[in-house]
């Protein structure tokens, strides 16, 4: 399988311990082998890691997995003229990803997303004859409402064209494979074929210390002191620092809940580019002290952080959703997205309406006020997750939607 994915580059796979969420692609040897590609990696990489301009690289992740990453560049003598320089880099990894599955005999290819890498994914699947997945990472629609911006502006320009782009690939698409029923829905509104669209959720994505119970994690007491929180004194927003997800409404929890007597710090896990603007919101805040930017962090002390935290805001979280509710952790998140799959109000923490930051300082206080509250919810919510995202489930149910789509000639184990 060659799988076309911009969520991470190898070199975050490595910092955050997520290799497991790409060996997962193979599906316990389903796949005799998988390609996994970044077509413009270094777009994001540190200088140290790999230089910016230049043919792909590739790296040997796993005896089944090979991970390729593409340049945002081809010539660093064009770096001043980035359009015509990132056209020849792409042009150039397309042509080697057309031969790799000419020669290594690919039966399909997955791609990350129903814009750039749909097309990219499209034109491969058609050129080499095989059928195409689209992994859906999200609601397009709902982002793009609530921020008033296109995904990808420098690529599109305009969230209009995101949208024919999307009414172009969604129905060319062989399946479709949406984490929950609003991504569902999304992608049958935007053209996917009710008949070729099924739900993979993100269980088998999730590393072995999120899977751990509670209990059994013991205490980093080292992590709580560099990040300089107690052990329950402290909300945790995991995510990217990024309008889409919107990490200045946990700012603004914060600030309230001060505001109403409450002693706590807000640890941030991740990095992006409102970091800046996030740290000024804090100040004018009266939090300014009060907020600790953790960067990204490993899967080790994610499995910390979840289990000891006062409440999880989640304004709006995949992955670390999963992770908060595995690590029986109190959450108050909003209603957006698949976050009502997992928590219901008195069931598994509290929901809220979208963007109602009052509502969501309540919901957090709620939790933080009553601990026997906020314990049976965290319980709850990882029975609800062990429940949803059982990950040998997922992997045989993935297994059965490649099989069909492939042909009599898949291999099953």
């Amino acid at each position: 399988m060659l799988v076309l994915d911009a969520s991470y580059t190898l070199e975050m796979i490595r910092e955050r311990g997520l290799k497991d969420s790409v060996t997962c692609r193979d599906l316990d040897g389903f796949f005799r082998h998988v390609w996994s590609v970044h077509p413009f990696a270094t777009l994001l990489t540190s200088e140290k890691w790999t230089p910016k301009f230049g043919k792909p690289v590739w790296h040997e992740l796993a005896p089944r997995h090979t991970f390729i990453e593409g340049k945002v560049g081809r010539l660093a003598a064009l770096a001043r003229f980035f359009p015509i320089n990132f056209v020849l880099s792409q042009l150039g990894l397309f042509f080697t990803l057309l031969r790799l599955i000419r020669r290594e005999k690919i039966r399909v290819i997955r791609v990350g997303d129903p814009l750039y890498l749909g097309l990219f994914g499209l034109a491969l699947a058609r050129l080499s004859g095989i059928p195409m997945l689209i992994r859906v990472n999200g609601n397009n629609d709902k982002v793009r409402e609530s921020t008033g911006q296109p995904l990808y502006p420098k690529l599109f320009g305009t969230a209009a064209r995101e949208k024919k782009v999307e009414h172009f690939v969604f129905p060319r698409a062989d399946l479709v494979a949406a984490p929950n029923q609003d991504n569902v829905d999304f992608s049958i509104a935007n053209g996917a074929r009710p008949d070729r669209v099924t739900i993979f959720r993100y269980g088998n994505l999730l590393a072995e210390a999120h899977l751990q119970p509670p209990e059994a994690r013991g205490c980093d007491a080292a992590l709580f002191a560099a990040l300089g929180v107690t052990l329950g004194a402290y909300l945790l927003c995991v995510g990217r620092l990024q309008a889409v997800k919107f990490p200045d409404d946990a700012v603004r929890v914060l600030a309230e809940l001060v505001r109403r007597g409450h002693d706590l710090k807000l640890v941030m896990a991740g990095d992006g580019p409102m970091r800046d603007e996030l740290a000024e919101l804090a100040v004018a805040e009266g939090v300014g002290d009060r907020v600790v930017f953790a960067g990204n962090q490993n899967q080790h002390a994610l499995s910390q952080l979840n289990p000891h935290a006062a409440a999880v805001i989640s304004p709006l979280t995949g992955r670390a959703l999963s992770e908060s509710a595995l690590g029986a952790a109190p959450i108050v998140a909003y209603d957006l997205d698949w976050q009502a799959d997992l928590i219901q109000t008195g069931e598994t923490g509290e929901l809220v309406p979208f963007r109602d930051c009052t509502r969501l300082a309540d919901g957090a206080e709620r939790l933080i006020r009553d601990r026997h509250y906020a314990e049976a919810m965290g319980k709850a919510a990882r029975a609800r997750a062990l429940e949803i995202l059982d990950p040998e489930a997922l992997n045989q149910h993935e297994r059965d939607e490649y099989a069909k789509l492939m042909g009599p000639r898949s291999r099953i184990r």
